[in-house]
This record gives C-alpha cells, sequence and structure tokens, in this order.
C-alpha cells in the first residue's frame, strides 16, 4: 500500500494516495501509531481532503476530532470564521479556544461568551470577564456600516456591557450613541440611575437640534440642486439624441453637446496635421513658427519665435515683458466639471438623493420626536417634527414644480417640430426615473395626529 501510496502521489491522485496511506497503516496494524496518524493529518491538511478523511476515520473518534480541528483552522484562515465556528463547537469534545477564535472573527458576541462559560475563563473571576466584555463592547461599537447597522451594533455593546460587565453606565452611553434614548431611559430607571436619565434627556435635545440645522440644510441643498438639474438634464437629452443620430454611445460623451465633441476632435486633427507638415521642412525654424493673426481692423502682424532666440533680459522687450507662467494647481481643485457634463449630471442626482433622509434616519427623527414629547420637552419635539414637514414640503414643491416646467417644454418642442414639418424624438436619460420618484416618507401617523391635536 505504500508503494501505492507514493505512486498516486507522483501521479497527483491524492484522494486515492489517501486511501492506500490509511490502509498501510491498518494492515501493518499501526492505527495507534502517533507517527502514522500524524503523518496522514499533514497528509489531509496539505491537500485539502478533510472531508475524504472524515470518511475513512469516521469510527475513530480521537482521529476525527483532529481533522475537525484541523478543518476549522483551515476554514479560519480562508476567512470562513461562521462556517469554522460550527466546525469548532461540532467537534466531540469541543474546540473552545478555536470557537472563541472564530466567534471573535465573525462578530458572534453571543457564542463568544458562551465558549467562555464553557471553557476555563469562568473560573477567572469577574474583574477578568468585565475587561473581557469591555473590549469585546468597543470593538462591536466601533464598526463602521450604515445607520441601521451602526445602531445594532450599539444595541449589541450595551447588550454586553449589561449583562456581563455590570456597567450601566457605560451600556447607557452606548444607546445614547445609537439614538436609542426610550432603552437608555429604561435602564436607567431599572437601577435606579436618575442621573442617566438626564443625560438620556440631555442628548436627545443636542441630537434633535443638530436634526433641525441639518433637515434645513438637505431642504435648501435639494432647491438648488433641483434648479440646475432640470437645466443639466435638458442638455443631456439633446446630447444623447445628437449621439443617436450620430451612431455613437451617448456615455462616452462628457460635454454639453455632441458638437462640442466633434470640434474637439476637429481642432486635435488641425493640430496634428500642423505637427505633421511641420516635420521634414528645410526652412528654419523661425520662419516655420511664424503666425500671421488678423486683427479686428483687418490689418496684418506677424508674430513669430525669432524674439524668443535671443538672450532674456530685463533691458531687452523680451524679458522685460514677458509674461510669467502660473503654477498649475494640483489637488481636487485642478480638475473641474465641465458644464452641463455627466459627471456634473452624476453630482446633482447624488445631492439630490442625499437630500431625502433614509429609512433608519427616519426612524431615529420619529424616536426623538416620541421622546422628546414623553420627557417635556414638547415645544423642541414640534420644531423637529416641523422641520421634517419643511424638507417634505420642499421636495414636494420642488419636483412638482420642475414636473410641469418640463412638460411644458416638452409640448412647445413638439408644436415647433410640427411646424417644420418633423417629429420631436424625446430622449430620457437613465437617471431621470429615479430622480422623478424621489419623495420624503410620511412620519408615523402616531405622531402626526398627535401634533394635529396640538396645533
Amino acid at each position: 500500500s505504500m508503494a501505492r501510496y507514493e505512486v498516486d502521489v507522483k501521479l497527483k491522485r491524492y484522494e486515492s494516495a489517501l486511501r492506500h496511506l490509511v490502509a498501510a497503516g491498518r494492515d501493518e496494524d499501526q492505527t495507534s501509531n502517533a507517527e502514522h496518524i500524524s503523518k496522514c493529518l499533514k497528509f489531509i491538511e496539505s491537500q485539502g481532503l478533510h472531508k475524504l478523511g472524515l470518511e475513512l476515520f469516521a469510527n475513530e473518534s480521537e482521529f476525527l476530532q483532529s481533522i475537525m480541528v484541523s478543518l476549522g483552522e483551515r476554514l479560519l484562515t480562508e476567512n470562513r470564521a461562521e462556517e469554522a465556528l460550527t466546525v469548532f463547537l461540532a467537534t466531540s469534545p469541543k474546540c473552545i479556544d478555536g470557537g472563541k477564535r472564530a466567534a471573535s472573527a465573525c462578530g458572534d458576541w453571543r457564542a463568544y461568551f458562551a465558549c467562555c462559560a464553557e471553557g476555563s475563563d469562568s473560573a477567572d473571576g469577574d474583574d477578568s470577564m468585565t475587561s473581557i466584555s469591555v473590549k469585546i463592547a468597543e470593538n462591536i461599537s466601533s464598526r463602521g456600516g450604515n445607520m441601521n447597522e451602526q445602531r445594532d451594533c450599539y444595541a449589541s455593546a450595551a447588550r454586553i456591557l449589561l449583562d456581563y460587565g455590570k456597567d450601566v453606565g457605560y451600556a447607557v452611553d452606548m444607546f445614547i450613541s445609537g439614538h436609542m434614548y426610550n432603552e437608555g431611559r429604561r435602564i436607567s430607571y431599572l437601577h435606579k440611575r436618575t442621573d442617566l436619565v438626564k443625560k438620556c434627556v440631555d442628548a436627545a435635545v443636542s441630537y434633535a437640534n443638530t436634526c433641525i440645522e441639518d433637515l434645513a440644510e438637505r431642504a435648501s441643498s435639494f432647491e438648488v440642486a433641483s434648479k440646475r438639474y432640470y437645466e443639466v438634464i435638458k442638455i443631456r437629452r439633446q446630447a444623447i439624441k445628437e449621439a443617436e443620430e450620430a451612431g455613437i454611445d451617448p456615455h462616452l460623451d462628457d460635454s454639453a453637446s455632441l458638437f462640442s465633441m466633434q470640434s474637439t476632435a476637429s481642432n486635435s486633427s488641425l493640430r496634428s496635421t500642423a505637427s505633421g507638415s511641420s516635420v521634414g521642412s528645410t526652412r528654419s525654424v523661425a520662419s516655420v513658427s511664424t503666425v500671421i493673426s488678423v486683427g479686428a481692423t483687418s490689418t496684418f502682424s506677424f508674430t513669430g519665435d525669432v524674439d524668443t532666440m535671443k538672450h532674456k533680459s530685463k533691458f531687452n522687450k523680451i524679458g522685460r515683458d514677458k509674461p510669467k507662467k502660473k503654477k498649475k494647481k494640483k489637488g481636487p481643485a485642478a480638475r473641474r466639471m465641465k458644464p452641463g457634463s455627466e459627471e456634473e449630471l452624476k453630482s446633482l442626482v447624488d445631492t439630490l438623493k442625499f437630500s431625502i433622509p433614509n429609512d433608519p434616519y427616519l426612524v431615529a427623527i420619529s424616536e426623538t420626536v416620541t421622546f422628546l414629547m414623553q420627557s417635556g420637552k414638547s415645544p423642541l419635539a414640534k420644531l423637529l417634527f416641523q422641520a421634517y414637514e419643511d424638507l417634505s414640503s420642499a421636495v414636494t414643491k420642488e419636483q412638482k414644480s420642475r414636473s410641469e416646467k418640463d412638460k411644458q417644454d416638452i409640448e412647445e418642442r413638439g408644436r415647433f417640430a410640427h411646424i417644420e414639418g418633423r417629429i420631436d424624438e424625446f430622449a430620457e436619460h437613465d437617471c431621470e426615473k429615479d430622480v422623478n420618484e424621489l419623495e420624503c416618507k410620511f412620519l408615523p401617523e402616531s405622531i402626526r395626529n398627535i401634533f394635529s391635536f396640538l396645533s
């Protein structure tokens, strides 16, 4: 069997090689031989034959556990932490250390603390568990993601600090960071911490003022961007129409219209022709580069590069009067968007979309309004409610106004086309449908009903 194993390895028939390697050990009654088992495990690991290894050693629990742990380690190195966690905890006996590392890698804090309880960590004392819980809570709360994901992370961090760290103050701070003031207040009252209740209220007041300013800025940004979008989208429609007529991909045109693209191409052609004709000329450098410029009064003047061959000095005209070259700007300011370009349109669309609060932001505003109403801060709650309603009204007004003007323009172009005896084909840009559907969602009906009673 060992000879067959070696032949299979040379022929890269690794599954067959493992079978012969295992058979060789059994034929020689070396199942319990530590050296042979180690050799089998190394071969399994080197060739990734864990599945076959589990089949071949299904009735040998000791070696089976080693293969399972090896599989878990392999999955960890391949960034498959969730699968590794299940494998480590499915072994018999469980691989607690591997389970903890896998749970930490995939962010499963519940499984991590379960492993700590099953392992020896529970015997290390409360101080050790407290320090571990704080470290894990801070790690979870510092993760990125969208607002909804961050909110979940803060909630998990607070739960860890309460259950394992016994740190009520830090847990409430996590709830405040996630704008979960109601839960922070509940925990504060549960632990008879009125100081933390006040902290929740003060944080909600601060966040409400920030939201009021932000909503006002979004309303202003939407109005400005919408008006410019109306002008740019007309330019882009015309560019699309001209590009389709010319058989050119409209997305390759990043200028205001197809004419400017063709103009640029013509200028490039002229420059290349001029440079090409100068090559091989027998004239002097000065005569080749001499240009005749036409003045407004139909007089001719000659300007050339003859003077540039003279010595530059403050005592002659060329050194004294030649303007200094301005240094080119580097960085973001060096490149500006072309008016009416696809780049400007994309920027405007992004601004319009960003001005509309997303669902997590809407939830945070709604819960903050409710919390302030319940905490004796009704005037501020009303201001926050009104700020959101003002944004919603501004968006609706701008959308309606732009739609009406756009409709009038299309009808007017249609009339002119009819008079000229042609058909005016409408070219729609890919972004228009998304932009036309932009609107602010309603705040919860319960909140709107409350302010309808109090107004």
